[in-house]
């Protein structure tokens, strides 16, 4: 988003907005070539599998830079489940 802000020189409300917009654009393109088919299923669920482990990192908040949260997350997911 820092990145986003500074490039474009916009507030953090207008950097969401325009990655949001951003994020939404890859989705659309990545279903459009799940139904083209033009590459492997094989390849095309790998890369949508990735979309989604780095959608989960980020969504609500940056769990890369701060992993005591993905710790929660996943204790919540996980062992507090069973």
């Amino acid at each position: 988003m820092q990145t986003c802000m500074k490039q474009y020189g916009v507030t953090v409300e207008e950097a969401i907005e325009k990655l949001g917009v951003i994020l939404e654009k890859a989705w659309m393109d990545m279903v459009q070539e799940c139904f083209d088919q033009e590459y492997p299923m094989a390849l095309l669920e790998k890369v949508i599998s990735f979309a989604q482990s780095v959608d989960f990192f980020y969504k609500r908040e940056d769990l890369y830079t701060l992993p005591s949260n993905l710790k929660d997350t996943l204790t919540k997911m996980y062992v507090k489940f069973i």
